[in-house]
Formats: C-alpha cells, structure tokens, sequence
C-alpha cells in the first residue's frame, strides 16, 4: 500500500540494454508527454518511445536494437528484391522497390502511391535524371548514407530537392558549396539557378565573378551558349583591371568554333567595354583583329578611341547613363584610386627626378612610358579634368614658361600654352575647371604678386595679390581661392592670409595663422583646409564658413617641400626636406617617411607607405583610373 501511494507521486526508469524498462504514474497529459512522447518525437521516424496502456500504472518495453534490425532487414530486402512492389527507372533502366518505404520517406513518393493506388502500377519513371542520380536516391532512402561526389553532386542535389529530402539535400549543397572551384563553376551555377539552389548559385556566381581570366580559359566556357555567355559579359562586378580580357573571352569563345560562331560576334562585342581597354591594347590588338573588320565594330572602335582621346575627367569618366553607347566602367576598375609621384628632387647630390611613380600593390612603379618631359625642378602642379598639370620652374637656375599636361586616362604628354611670365615656386590651383598659377620667383630674382589663368587655351592676367610672395600655400573652397603664408626672397615666412572670390575677381585680407608654417601645404578636408608640415612642424585648421583658425597637434617630423593630400579619409604628409640650417641651400636632407594625420582624432601616425626614396619639390596625387 505505501509502495502503491509512493508511485502515485513519482515516477523512476531503469535503462539497461537491449532493453528500457520504464515505470510510471503521472496525470494523463503529463504521461502521453513523457512516456508516449510528444508531438514531434511520436512523428519522427528516429522515436523509440514505448506504448503504455491507457491506465494509472503502465509498463513498456523498448527494444533499443529494433530500428537498427528493422532497417538491416530492410537493405537485406532491397538487395535480394524480394517483396518488392514497384520499380524506378531512369535512363531507360530500373530498381525495384517497396511503396511503403518510399511513401513513408518522401512526400514525392507518397502522392504517387496514394494518387495510384486503384491502379496498383508496378513502374515509376522519374523524368530529367540519371539512372547514377537514382541509384545514389535509392541508396539513401534504404540506408540513410549519401554517396555523394564531385562528379555526381550536379545531378543528385535538383533530384534531392525535388524529391523534398530535405536532411539529404542540406549534406550535399553543403559538400558542393567546398567543391565549387574556376573548373566547375559555370556548370554548377547553371544548375544551381535551374533549380533554384539559392546558396550554391551565389556561390558558384561569385567564383565565376572573381576568377574571371581563370574561368574563361576553361572548356566549361568554350562550351556556353551564345546567350549564357552574353549574360556573363554583361556582369558588372567581374574583378578585371580593365576591359583587355573581356575582349581576349570573346574572341576565344567564337574561335573555338569559327563557323557556328562568328556571326555572334558582332553582338557579343557590343557587351565589351571596348572604351576602358588599355589604350595600347585597344590600338595594337583589338582594331587590328580580323573580327573587327565589319561596320558596326569600327563604329564602336571608332566611338572607344575619341572616349580615350577626349576624356572629361583626370582618371574617371562621366558616363552618360542616358546614352545606350555610352557604357558605364564595371564596379572593379571604375575610379580605381592610386597615388601618383611627379617630379622632385632626392639625394644624394641634388638630383632632379623625371620620371612618374604610381603606387600599385606590390609598392612604387616607375611609369617608364610617361618620363617627364623637361628636366626642370621646382616646378608647380595640380588636377585639373584632363590630367596632371605642370608649370613653370627652373631650368639650369632660369624660371621658364612652359606648361605640360599628362593625361591620366592615356598616360601621354603633351604640351599647353606657355604662361605670360616665367615663374617658379609658384602655386597652382584648380577652380571651377579652370587652372591658376599663383606668386613665385621671376626672371630677375624677385617674389611676384602676379596671378594667371588658363581660359580658351591661353593664360590670362587676372587681379594681383595684395602682397608678393614665394610658394605660398593655396587651396579651393568653392568658388574661392585662399593664400595662406609663404616667404619672401630673403625666405622671412608669413602668416598672411588672402582669398580670392573668383567671380568677384577680388582680393580680401582675412586673419592670419595663429602659427608659421614655412614651405608647408594647405589641403581640404570636409570643408576645411589644414595647414601641415614644412619646417615648422605645423598642424592647423581654417574654417572658412565661420572664419576660425584651430591649432591642433603637431606632426614628428619636418617635410618642407613636402606635398600634402587626402588619401583614405586620412591627410598624408609626403617626404619633403628635414633640415632648417640654411633654407636657400636646396642640397639639404631629403626624407622618404609618410606621415598621416587623422583629423577626427588631431592624432598622428606613421604611413605603412614610403616614397620610393628621399624627396622634396615633388608632387603626389590621389587620382582614379581605368587602367
């Protein structure tokens, strides 16, 4: 009696093997829960769960080893054929197979037993697969094992998926998402979009996208249809230095077989941005190629060498997205940003560098095809829409009047028109499109107050500086032209600030610098323009809205003559002099060393760049380019 009334009150199990013993007594509910299992454990085909009479007390046996017997026997069955009741077939060749296993594995199979029960048929065909595909299904519906590989995934995954075997189609889009390489990639991404196999289509697209040259010299993209690869030409995000290998794709593709293809070609390459090849591939390859020998491809040769020729902005184009022949650059090329070098002079013994510098991954490049063409130093430089711009300087210690202009879409020089008066340690600005020289050293030795612009292709002589200087440090913001500092010919800096209304065309005194900044350099940065460097260490700020200077920290080292420039939301002081003993001896200490500045913190930070070697009197640009 007291054993009776405990048991009311609890339960306890007693597990041992093969068999579970299990004793209880509970309210219903409680008991249907715990003992039969809930909802989701009587359905799943993995419950072991005894079945316990309806009563106060209940004893059930459960025969651990029962399912495991049960799906051997199974195998055993599916083996020898016996008891079998229908077939499968595929490819014209057929399993046998038990209805009940298949309806009780896959809803697929299941609404074809119940649908066909009265008819009792003895055959199933399943459509659109391989007989290999259906022997790894069956194989998986009798012993759960998934014999999956690289060269079967593409076939059993849609079947999988078809059959709604959901356990079965995450392990293999799983083992294919690590097996999707440049090799493979364009058949499985077929696959993968056909059927709808979302995560391994973006997959496969990606590796497509980001190993274009790799992918294309595959047989996987020989064999695309005209359509397919169209498609892909037409992907903006294909990681490519420019349009050089998209042309190579194309003409690979109808040559590997000429006569079925080539009159795809013509509207193959309307999908090749022929305008962002590289310029001398463009002359020396694409137009010389015997595909291109029709009207519609020298029409748009024709449009990508006047692109080339007359681009409107230094390093980027303003595509027209009205104009259906105007192509737009893909995402991987269009205003790839670089720092250029130009010009400056280095130790030992003061030479004067005439070559250009670009920075690419693997560190400073000399761009050998575009050597300065004048050996003059202390020259003056800036942006303006069609390149780099030069002007001035000395040569063999004479100021001169010449001007050049490299482009950085073609990477050529080519000559402007000579200022009125020679100059040097000038400064040179850009505003609203239009280039002015500012100040320098004339002829005779004298600081200049004199100031010219470049409009319809000839220098103009605009209103004069209310003070004659040397390299005075110059920035834009908007329509105006600030002055901040510089020396005079007995190289006595200035804290003197001037600004320039460009549609006024007048000259206004504002206040000065709370500081010297001798041979430093003036930059914009988010409507501000920072003061930095030159022999004086210097690091303030012009707010030009609210009229205020700022003093902010002080960068390490000197870098007089050392050009500054934003570059990744971060002003970057380059190289420049570190010597103050005797500011009119140019053969002084040089540095190579890169300084950043962060403006959101007033922190400095040494730059993992270096310049190549030691400089000063040189010129750095952050430009963007398509090639």
């Amino acid at each position: 009696m007291i054993l009776k009334r405990a048991l009311s009150f609890m339960y306890f199990a007693v597990y041992c093997n093969p068999f579970c013993i299990v004793v209880g007594s509970m309210a219903s509910s409680e008991r249907e829960n715990s003992i039969y299992g809930s909802d989701e454990d009587r359905t799943s085909p993995l419950s072991t769960k005894p079945t316990l009479p309806e009563s106060e007390f209940g004893l059930g046996l459960c025969d651990n080893t029962y399912q495991q017997r049960t799906w051997s026997g199974m195998g055993e069955l599916f083996q020898s054929e016996k008891l079998s009741d229908v077939m499968l077939m595929a490819e014209g060749q057929s399993i046998a197979c038990h209805k009940f296993l298949l309806a009780a594995a896959s809803e697929y199979f299941y609404n074809f037993v119940v649908e066909t029960e009265r008819d009792n048929p003895n055959l199933l065909e399943i459509p659109g697969i391989s007989f290999n595909a259906l022997k790894v299904i069956v194989n998986y519906l009798y012993t759960g094992n998934v014999n999956i590989t690289a060269e079967n995934a593409k076939d059993v995954i849609p079947v999988f998926k078809m059959l709604k075997l959901k356990s079965a189609y995450d392990i293999c889009e799983k083992f294919a998402l690590g097996m999707v390489n440049p090799g493979n990639c364009i058949d499985v991404y077929k696959m993968a979009t056909e059927n709808d196999v979302q995560q391994l289509s973006a997959k496969a697209l990606d590796m497509m996208v980001n190993n274009f040259t790799e992918v294309v010299s595959g047989s996987e993209f020989l064999a695309m249809s005209e359509k397919d690869v169209m498609n892909y030409m037409q992907n903006e995000n294909l990681k490519i230095p420019n349009e050089d290998p998209v042309f190579e794709a194309v003409v690979s593709w109808v040559r590997h077989q000429p006569q079925e293809r080539e009159s795809s070609f013509p509207r193959l390459i309307t999908h090749v941005r022929l305008r962002y090849c590289s310029p001398h591939y463009l002359r020396q390859v694409v137009s010389k190629d015997p595909l291109m020998d029709n009207r519609e491809c020298q029409k748009l040769l024709v449009a990508s060498f006047i692109h080339q020729s007359y681009a409107d902005v230094p390093g980027h184009h303003r595509h027209d997205s009205s104009n259906d022949h105007d192509p737009a650059p893909r995402k991987a090329y269009a205003r790839r940003t670089t720092l250029v070098i130009a010009g400056g002079s280095s130790d030992p013994g003061h030479i004067i560098q005439t070559d250009c510098c670009r920075l690419e991954e693997a560190g400073w490049r000399v761009m050998e095809q575009c050597p300065i063409p004048t050996s003059v130093e202390m020259f003056s430089a800036c942006i303006i829409k069609e390149g780099i711009l030069l002007t001035g300087g000395y040569d063999n210690g004479k100021p001169v009047s010449q001007c050049w202009l490299l482009s950085t879409l073609t990477y050529q020089w080519s000559f402007l028109p000579d200022l009125n008066t020679a100059r040097a340690r000038h400064a040179t600005v850009c505003v609203g499109g239009q280039p002015y020289v500012i100040a320098g050293v004339d002829s005779d030795g004298n600081e200049m107050s004199s100031m010219e612009r470049l409009f319809c292709e000839k220098w103009d002589m605009v209103p004069k500086l209310p003070k004659a200087l040397v390299h005075p440090m110059v920035a834009c913001h908007g329509q105006n032209i600030y002055m901040f500092g510089g020396v005079d010919m007995e190289w006595n800096p200035s804290q003197s600030v001037f600004v320039y209304d460009t549609n006024m065309k007048s000259w206004q005194t504002l206040t000065d610098m709370p500081q010297k900044c001798t041979f430093g350099s003036a930059v914009m940065w988010k409507d501000r323009i920072y003061i930095v460097g030159g022999f004086d260490l210097s690091c303030m700020c012009y707010d030009p809205v609210l009229a205020q200077w700022s003093t902010l920290s002080q960068c390490r080292y000197q870098h007089a003559d050392g050009p500054a420039l934003v570059w990744k939301d971060r002003i970057l002081v380059c190289g420049g002099r570190s010597s103050k003993a005797n500011c009119n001896d140019d053969n002084q200490g040089g540095t190579s060393v890169i300084e950043e500045y962060d403006p959101e913190k007033d922190t400095w930070t040494m730059s993992q760049i270096e310049l190549p070697e030691k400089l000063w009197a040189h010129f750095v640009f952050n430009i963007g380019t398509y090639i």
